[in-house]
């Protein structure tokens, strides 16, 4: 058992309803503290901090910030109905909050998890009758895949067994047992199970209690019952058939029990457990994997993860709709177990690249995991199973909140409408004809831009557009520019429907109310938007004869600057560009600051965790080229190895022209971009160049800076330590710093790959989550969260 599962399990222990209810009694703040686990455990007080504060962050714990600061068992506390208890309180709000939702009453537990109308019905009412059988319910086997919720389902039936039955925790007990635990030693798992009186054994110096008389009168959860041996499923047997257990070293003293036993495997029943055993338990009930859940099930299951990430992180999230649907059509072989963590995971890519932003995040498909990507670009073209309603992104807030997002329509009639007011109050004015074109020219193109950039660069589904604009207007919409966007060589997207349909609208309303716009000529936009007025007029005319009205010809003027600010970046007159670089967000790194500085979305980015295969890289690659690229070709900024082979692999499998620069950087990106937004012809020139100086030699220094991470518990965290820093030292322009992980026992034991690291490398400093003796600065990787701390460290390397 590591330190954490020891903290945690004596936490949990020692903050029982007596703890609680003296806290509330007393009105006294109380908990466990750092301090407290220091002295208990024999451990540092800087080490107890930090697992401790791990422990908040999954949600095991919730930490009041007072003085000392306490932590308690979050399972203590009444489950909410409304929503999970923030990771932090105050000490107002946990009196204000914890002994308000004491009083809170929930008819049925069982109605908190998602399906349980759906798929998990049928289960439910199996669950409810286990419990309330009498006389004391019935022994149950639960049968699920790894992820499946089975723990859960359990624990919902001893919530649902104490609210029916009127019963406190103590009165109704709840104890569970990994079987896995005791596999290789039944006499300890008797022990552990029934208790043993003094001298059963050698060390047994006074009797202690089993679990099951912990658990008498309540239930009694065996998780993994595959893993308990045919010696420990019989130790069972007399306590299942007559309600009677003996301690272990007892002979002739009979003890009685009640308890209600529920067990649970991932294996087949039939072939890993005895048939003498699997006869005493009576009710089975099979929980379904996540690929067999309805999709609308699935949904709610993302939508609530990234709520509980949401008040977690105490962040208000923005989930792209692309995200939500890789995650559902992809078959998770953890389940939603697997689910949970990849949405943690993305959700700490997503901060990790916004800099730890203090804003609102926006998860997109970039920082979603390559094999789900690639699957979801597999399966998207003949993936008809969402329906239109599903491509709207999500906001989540801390609060539980779930808004499906609609552009800023009140912003744009609004600005529609100031366009209107300015244009009078300029004839008003008495302008000359000039001066009121040009400022005209100016409000619109104003307007034009605001709706672009609200729009973002997402789909709008059609069921959202009707809630927004009359559906007559949008079916009209789509229709007609369809055949103008195939004019203008543009790829429709339901974004650019919705800007045209509202402008229709708002036009139609106005004619309907004589505010026609008059006197207006602005000569300048027919010589700057030739095509445009074309396709202009063609939409005036077919406005007229579908909704029988007359419109003012200086509205073709309005519609020609709006087509031309549409997405002019999405003409097929340039060639493609994308990012692909080793590392979990650095290709996205890159890709972000060109588009934010550049103002632009030109930039696309494969990122490529080491971990990942070249072909699955490749393969992404090809998707997404074969959906973007066009005549003009597709230029590849890669860091090395095998990376720049992928031009010449691309051109072989498309047809289409590549270059491909080696040793991508920033800066080179950038002039790319640059470069792509104004004159064509000097992109080649400009590859050129680039490929010319990544194939200069470059001065070495004598030794490489490198700084080195390290956790305890074994090198995956470490690895995320380095994933971090990488970043930010390339935020910061020391890319060239290098980041090596290491176990915490290489450098407590000074292995081989430690004393070389020392002797041919210069090390900056070390991170990680425990101190120990070493001749480099050492910084533990809790002083890095606070950006100031992390701008502090970047500037001493």
């Amino acid at each position: 058992m590591s330190n954490e599962e020891r903290i945690f399990d004596y936490i949990r222990q020692t903050v029982d309803d007596a703890f609680l209810r003296q806290i509330f009694t007393e009105k006294k703040l109380s908990g466990i503290t750092a301090v407290d686990i220091a002295e208990k455990f024999k451990i540092f007080r800087t080490n107890a901090s930090a697992i401790l504060n791990q422990l908040v962050k999954k949600g095991s714990l919730i930490k009041v910030e007072s003085r000392p600061v306490y932590f308690l068992p979050t399972e203590a506390l009444p489950r909410r109905a409304g929503c999970p208890y923030p990771s932090q309180l105050s000490a107002k709000d946990f009196f204000e909050t914890i002994n308000l939702d004491i009083a809170l009453v929930r008819e049925d537990p069982f109605d908190l998890l998602i399906g349980a109308c759906c798929s998990l019905a049928n289960q439910v009412e199996q669950g409810k009758s286990a419990v309330l059988y009498p006389p004391n319910g019935l022994h149950t086997l639960i049968i699920g895949e790894s992820g499946t919720g089975k723990t859960l389902f359990a624990r919902t039936m001893h919530e649902y067994g104490a609210r029916v039955k009127g019963k406190t925790k103590s009165e109704y007990p709840y104890v569970t047992l990994n079987c896995s635990d005791y596999s290789h030693n039944p006499q300890l798992l008797m022990s552990h199970l029934f208790g043993h009186v003094k001298g059963a054994f050698t060390g047994a110096e006074k009797e202690t209690k089993g679990i099951v008389e912990n658990a008498d009168g309540g239930i009694l959860f065996l998780d993994e019952i595959h893993r308990l041996p045919p010696e420990g499923q019989e130790l069972l047997f007399y306590l299942m058939d007559k309600g009677c257990y003996r301690k272990l070293g007892e002979s002739g003293h009979t003890r009685q029990a009640s308890v209600l036993i529920v067990v649970a495997t991932t294996e087949d029943p039939n072939a890993v457990l005895l048939k003498t055993f699997i006869r005493r338990i009576p009710l089975t009930i099979t929980l379904p994997p996540f690929r067999e859940k309805p999709l609308d099930e699935r949904i709610k299951l993302i939508e609530h993860i990234f709520m509980l990430e949401s008040t977690a992180t105490s962040k208000n999230l923005v989930i792209g709709a692309d995200v939500v649907k890789a995650l559902a059509v992809y078959d998770f072989p953890g389940n939603v177990g697997q689910l949970a963590s990849e949405v943690k995971v993305l959700c700490a890519r997503t901060f990790l690249n916004n800099g730890g932003s203090h804003g609102e995040l926006s998860v997109g498909l970039d920082h979603i995991s390559a094999p789900i990507r690639a699957n979801y670009f597999k399966t998207r073209p003949k993936d008809n199973r969402f329906r239109d309603s599903y491509d709207s992104d999500i906001r989540l807030t801390p609060s539980r909140d779930v808004q499906y997002l609609l552009r800023n329509s009140l912003a744009w009639e609004h600005g529609y409408k100031n366009l209107l007011k300015n244009t009078s109050i300029l004839m008003d004015k008495g302008l000359s004809h000039e001066e009121i074109s040009e400022a005209l020219a100016s409000q619109i193109r104003k307007y034009c831009g605001d709706i672009v950039h609200d729009s973002g660069s997402g789909k709008i589904n059609k069921e959202a557009i009707y809630k927004v604009v009359d559906p007559k207007v949008v079916d009209f919409t789509i229709e007609v520019m369809g055949e103008v966007f195939e004019n203008l060589s543009l790829d429709i997207s339901q974004r650019d429907i919705l800007i045209m349909a509202f402008h229709v609208q708002h036009l139609l309303e106005r004619l309907k109310t004589s505010k026609a716009v008059s006197k207006t000529e602005i000569s300048q936009v027919e010589k700057e938007y030739g095509q445009e007025m074309k396709a202009a007029s063609r939409i005036v005319k077919r406005i007229e004869g579908h909704f029988g009205l007359t419109v003012p010809k200086d509205e073709k003027y309005l519609i020609a600057i709006l087509l031309a600010n549409l997405n002019p970046q999405r003409y097929h007159d340039r060639p493609a560009l994308f990012v692909i670089a080793h590392g979990q967000s650095t290709a996205s790194s890159i890709a972000s600051v060109s588009n934010q500085l550049m103002d632009c979305d030109y930039v696309r980015a494969i990122d490529v965790p080491l971990w990942q295969n070249v072909q699955v890289t490749y393969r992404i690659l090809l998707e997404e080229a074969q959906r973007v690229g066009n005549e003009k070709g597709i230029i590849l900024a890669v860091d090395m190895g095998s990376l720049t082979r992928f031009g010449e692999m691309l051109t072989r499998d498309t047809g289409l022209p590549t270059r491909t620069i080696p040793n991508v950087t920033t800066l080179m990106v950038l002039e790319l971009t640059r470069v792509m937004m104004g004159k064509l012809d000097d992109i080649n020139a400009i590859c050129d160049a680039w490929i010319q100086r990544s194939q200069e030699p470059s001065l070495a220094s004598a030794k490489q800076e490198v700084i080195l991470t390290m956790c305890a518990s074994g090198v995956g965290t470490s690895e995320a330590f380095k994933t971090m820093l990488e970043q930010e030292l390339s935020a910061n322009g020391l890319s060239d710093i290098q980041i090596m992980a290491l176990n915490f026992n290489d450098i407590v034991a000074r292995s081989a790959k430690y004393r070389y690291i020392l002797e041919n490398y210069n090390v900056l400093a070390c991170v990680g989550n425990i101190e120990c003796e070493m001749t480099v600065p050492f910084t533990h990787i809790s002083e890095l969260i606070d950006r100031q701390d992390m701008e502090r460290f970047i500037k001493r390397m």
